[in-house]
């Protein structure tokens, strides 16, 4: 793992000293330069956010392609937008040479300074293209320029490219942090890949994406009032809000529902998966794999290095709830508690529990986040976490599991998890649980040993190309 130089600067590092100190990459110094052959080219006095944008849809970057993806927009649809509204100008990404030492004006500085902070968010030791597209895309200049771009194509939500300069960038980092999300994802051995630990996400869903659990959501109502307005619920002690038990199957809606309430009170999400940590400190302690194999983010990675044994649990459990109370107002997703249970040893199930303990009971200094845990065996639960003022708080999501095997369900080849038929994406891993018939272009479930389309009847082989 590399030291992330990024960290040692400050954060109001100006464009020059990023140059100088070769933090940017050389793809992220060719979009400046492209943006500065834009502005030139439209005899521009500076370089704008929007030269900027438009330098780095020129050059084409794949982690900009992908960036784009996740936002919803295509790359050759815009680049061909781009070249349709700028027609009167050479193509752009043609190549002209236009020699410019224009400097970047007040309002581009600033969007570098974001990408420097966008690529320490995201861990990175350099400012790639990806990193300075994120940090224009929050400047309220490009809102007229996306809203030329992307008006036909439909392909941003209304409120961001309608909505006020105030209130774009506010909206624009709401997109960005519920589609760019930051995670860890760890390999593990025995043929299990792609799990996911950690996430830090904000949701844009809200229970009225959800269908039916009526019961739940009314529930849960209480726990988005808190989130918006902590300063009413604080002076009631009895009213507060620390912890909730959500007690539902994996495979129902409970992940979702979460999710919905994280999007009603407009917070962030952040969330670690105990029974992915419980597998991958197996693995580490049995010597399967390394910390260097687990790819994960700096933070972690020392996080691991200096702890020994069920020391790492308590540390990422420590990690993970600071990293909450930093954002708070939030909502802290503990996924799976009952999965502390398959830890090797008692001690090390007490050791795991009691650091719980110390964290909840310390957010006496931090009222507005709630922390939710997921299980679907309650009785399984430390008694002594379900005490007041801690997981006292029960929702219930499902009582029983209730499918047919071999019409509603279907085994991840990831994972080798259990989802519902109806799934996209695995819960577990993210792995693609629905790919396209080559024959008719309709969706088909992927099922171990075999493809079969449910629209045309086509069958074939999992080993055949598709």
């Amino acid at each position: 793992m590399l030291d992330n130089p990024l960290r040692e600067g400050s954060m109001n590092m100006t464009t020059t000293a990023m140059q100088e100190t070769d933090l940017l990459t050389p793809t992220a110094r060719e979009a400046i330069h492209q943006a500065r052959q834009e502005a030139a080219r439209m005899e521009a006095p500076e370089v704008y956010p929007e030269h900027i944008f438009l330098g780095i849809i020129a050059q084409g970057d794949i982690g900009v392609a992908k960036v784009l993806s996740n936002l919803g927009i295509d790359m050759q649809t815009i680049r061909a937008r781009i070249a349709e509204i700028f027609s009167a100008r050479s193509e752009i990404g043609s190549g002209d040479s236009v020699n410019s030492d224009l400097p970047l004006a007040r309002d581009a500085q600033n969007c570098m300074d974001w990408a420097y902070s966008q690529a320490i968010h995201l861990y990175s030791s350099l400012i790639r293209p990806e990193h300075l597209l994120l940090g224009v895309l929050r400047h309220p200049r490009i809102q007229p320029l996306l809203a030329l771009l992307l008006s036909p194509l439909g392909t941003l939500p209304v409120h961001v490219i309608e909505g006020s300069e105030s209130a774009y960038t506010s909206s624009i980092d709401q997109l960005i942090y519920s589609r760019v999300r930051e995670q860890s994802v760890v390999n593990l051995s025995k043929g299990i890949r792609r799990r996911v630990l950690r996430r830090f996400e904000r949701p844009i869903i809200t229970f009225a994406d959800i269908l039916g659990l009526d019961t739940a959501k009314h529930e849960l109502r209480e726990v988005v009032e808190f989130l918006r307005k902590p300063n009413v619920f604080q002076p009631l002690e009895s009213k507060y809000i620390y912890g909730v038990l959500l007690v539902g199957h994996p495979c129902s809606d409970r992940m979702a529902l979460v999710q919905a309430t994280a999007g009603e009170a407009v917070v962030p999400l952040v969330s670690l998966s105990i029974s992915t940590l419980v597998e991958m400190l197996a693995e580490l302690s049995a010597g399967a794999v390394s910390v260097e194999d687990l790819d994960l983010s700096m933070p972690e990675y020392n996080l691991l290095e200096s702890s020994e044994g069920m020391q790492r649990g308590r540390s990422m459990i420590r990690y993970v709830f600071q990293e909450a109370k930093d954002v708070s107002p939030c909502i802290l997703l503990l996924d799976d508690l009952d999965a502390i249970n398959r830890l090797a040893t008692k001690e090390e199930r007490e050791q795991w529990q009691k650091q719980l303990l110390v964290e909840i009971d310390g957010l006496d200094n931090h009222p507005a986040m709630v922390v939710f845990a997921t299980t679907s065996r309650p009785d399984g639960i430390e008694r002594s976490l379900l005490h007041p003022s801690r997981f006292d708080r029960r929702v219930v999501v499902s009582s029983s599991f209730m499918v047919e095997p071999a019409a509603q369900t279907k085994l991840c080849l990831s994972c080798k998890h259990e989802g519902l038929s109806s799934w996209k994406y695995c819960v577990y891993c993210g792995a693609a649980l629905s790919k396209v018939c080559p024959k008719c272009g309709s969706l088909y479930a992927e099922i171990e040993g075999a493809l079969f389309c449910f629209e045309c009847g086509n069958a074939w082989s999992s080993n055949s190309p598709a």
